[in-house]
């Protein structure tokens, strides 16, 4: 007589499905989490040090708080739009939604919640896939006990789904760039999951939570909103039509009315702002104003930079075989070495280096093309007619970057929801097909399933490691790069370049040792921003006076800025002195100190590479303030410039009673290590 309970078939299934749910969330868990801290306990780690763009959500909560949908101006800086008069920002608002209630309680978190709400965003994501995954594996193979090899399948692809995407990439960067991508995705995969169990049973709960799911897509991202919103109309005539069941009409027209009532919301906000149904009027973006290309991208365009004719610039940037890098140094893979091309004459606004669908995900590619004749081939039954319908709609979510003439790697985000989808679809397809084959080619299935599952989770957190360390600067890219040298001291030698100039030309990843180790520099290989700069040598100049020194000023150092900014010493001819800056703006006065003896003032000028700022402090007197060490161009793009030494006329010190003598500070260690290593090769 048997001792298995007669539930016991259904307990193994069960377990089989928490077991391969539980590792696979694991896997992808283990890397979005890591990359989303840094590999540290940062929580409220910002993008980069000064937390610009990471409190663009915070500042609207804020102005959501007073009763406004405008900013106040000045708030976003370059992404502002500006209508009548007032400053908008073209995201959408739920992130802002979201913090309201920290807001309201308290001010110390603002501009550091964007590291918990892509955190939330990922447990969204995970029991989304979970449910996702099971959902269309049940309505491919119904009342299919789940074999061994199969939960196995499924696991490796929840950690694909959940650790092996652009995803993974996006949160290296916690500004609000990547964190709508972090919630467009699951809310868009969640509506996907919903058209399905309204397609099942359209009973009020599920269709109560596909409005749900779509009202979070419209308040996120446009493309995604308008293309769930679309689907969910689609699934409610389908209802009223009876061809799915009869009497559904009074749930189709609850669905259609739920669709259309969320994209009339999402319609309204934009409208409100910008006076048009989903776009942006880039002619009134700041960045408009101050970046001459981008006003020649929209007289190129027809005023926008949406439109067919960037199709096959963007199929190449997204799609292309060899959109990875592969290098002989830390971390051995990045993006392509250039930014994404334009292609048939395409005059595009911006272009970043873009790594493609292909060479970041390419199982999920894989699987997503196999999903197709599964789903579309003829005579298929209702549950893969079912099954069309998200699929359609992640290729719909595609459509706004296909067509739009800006280039970068989180882009590819957009793709995601429809690999993941397809990528369920090809998995209980494959898996179903390998079963049946010879038990060693089932294994090799596997095997190039967890192999390519792992190189998508590497990669991305490779890419994202490297993005978050020139994003951060300052001493964060000089940790980047000492681990790379102490990884791979040969191959970064050969990277350097020695030089008494300031750094131009090279490739990605470029070193650019100036002087003795007067300035260490990398290149980004972008067209923005190109020369980073990591380290570089404080300037220090001593002053000794006189028992009977007089009053006057001294010019003692300067940044190579246009307009000019310099460090300034004032001596008031009682034995007392102060530093002053002098920028743009006017002349800002540090306060005045005792000179003691031996009546001698240190001054030293420390960069602060994190910042784009050197720090101004001298001994005594204490800190006095910043001065910028970098230079916007004609079309407002950075690049770093020279500090250095302004030697008064000697007639100018010997009136004052004054003898100056300069120096410059310690070698930067990380570049004395890194130039011993490159001149012993």
């Amino acid at each position: 007589m048997s001792d298995r309970r007669p539930d016991g078939p259904r307990t193994i299934d069960s377990r089989r499905r928490a077991l391969a749910t539980g590792l696979g969330l694991l896997a992808g868990t283990l890397a979005y989490g890591l990359t989303l801290v840094d590999f540290s306990t940062r929580f409220g780690r910002t993008a980069n040090s000064l937390g610009y763009a990471s409190n663009f959500f915070d500042a609207q909560g804020r102005a959501f708080l007073d009763g406004n949908l405008h900013l106040p101006r000045g708030s976003l800086g370059i992404e502002g739009f500006i209508e009548h008069g007032q400053e908008y920002m073209y995201f959408g608002p739920w992130p802002a939604l979201l913090r309201l209630p920290v807001l309201q309680t308290t001010t110390e978190y603002d501009g550091r919640l964007t590291v918990a709400s892509m955190a939330l965003a990922f447990a969204l994501l995970a029991l989304v896939v979970g449910k996702l995954t099971w959902l269309v594996r049940d309505l491919m193979r119904p009342d299919e006990p789940v074999s061994r090899f199969e939960a196995v399948s499924m696991g490796v692809f929840i950690a694909l789904a959940t650790g092996g995407t652009t995803l993974t990439y996006i949160a290296a960067l916690p500004w609000v760039y990547h964190e709508v991508y972090a919630w467009a995705v699951p809310f868009a995969l969640g509506a996907m999951y919903w058209m399905l169990r309204v397609l099942q049973s359209p009973t009020p709960g599920a269709i109560a939570w596909l409005v749900v799911f779509d009202l979070g897509a419209a308040l996120t991202r446009t493309t995604g909103g308008w293309a769930v919103c679309l689907a969910t109309i689609g699934v409610g005539i389908w209802l009223i039509s009876g061809r799915i069941r009869p009497g559904g009409r009074r749930a189709g027209a609850a669905v259609v009315a739920g669709g259309a009532l969320v994209l009339f919301i999402g319609i309204a906000v934009n409208w409100v702002k910008f006076r048009h149904p989903y776009l942006f009027p880039l002619e009134d973006q700041v960045w408009t104003e101050l970046n001459e290309h981008r006003r020649q991208a929209l007289e190129a365009n027809g005023g926008t930079i949406t439109g067919p004719q960037f199709f096959p610039s963007a199929f190449m940037a997204y799609f292309r075989v060899d959109g990875v890098r592969f290098v002989d140094h830390f971390p051995f893979v990045t993006l392509p070495a250039e930014p994404a091309q334009a292609y048939a004459g395409a005059f595009v606004d911006q272009s970043y280096r873009t790594g493609s669908v292909t060479a970041f995900m390419p199982w999920l590619l894989i699987l997503t093309i196999v999903a197709v004749p599964v789903l579309f081939r003829p005579g298929v039954d209702a549950a893969r007619r079912w099954l069309r319908v998200p699929f359609v709609t992640g290729v719909l979510i595609t459509g706004g970057v296909m067509a739009y003439g800006y280039f970068a790697h989180r882009y590819t985000a957009e793709f995601v929801p429809a690999l993941i989808f397809g990528g369920a679809v090809g998995t209980c397809a494959v898996t179903a097909w390998l079963q049946q084959r010879r038990p060693a080619l089932a294994r090799a299935g596997l095997g190039l399933a967890a192999v390519l599952t792992a190189w998508s989770i590497a990669a991305s957190m490779l890419v994202g490691h490297t993005a978050a360390a020139f994003t951060a600067g300052g001493p964060r890219l000089a940790a980047y790069l000492d681990t790379q040298h102490r990884l791979t001291p040969g191959a970064q030698s050969g990277l350097v370049t020695f030089s008494d100039d300031l750094p131009s030309g090279g490739e990605a990843d470029d070193l650019w040792i100036r002087g003795d180790c007067d300035a260490l520099y990398v290149n980004s290989g972008d067209t923005y921003d190109t020369w980073h700069l990591v380290e570089r040598r404080s300037l220090v100049t001593r002053l000794r006076l006189a028992e009977d020194s007089g009053a006057g000023r001294l010019q003692i150092a300067r940044a190579l800025t246009t307009p000019r900014r310099s460090v300034w010493v004032q001596l008031d001819g009682r034995g007392r002195a102060r530093v002053q800056l002098v920028n743009e703006t006017g002349t800002f006065s540090g306060e005045w100190f005792e000179i003691l003896r031996p009546r001698e003032i240190r001054v030293g000028i420390r960069d602060l590479g994190e910042l784009g700022y050197a720090e101004v402090s001298s001994n005594p007197g204490g800190f006095v303030g910043l001065i910028r060490t970098f230079q916007w161009g004609d079309d407002w793009i950075s690049s770093p410039t020279e500090l250095e030494f302004v030697e008064p006329r000697s007639g100018e010190l010997r009136a004052l009673g004054v003898e100056m003598s300069t120096e410059r500070g310690v070698a930067p260690p990380l570049c004395t290590r890194i130039s011993a290593t490159a001149r012993e090769q």
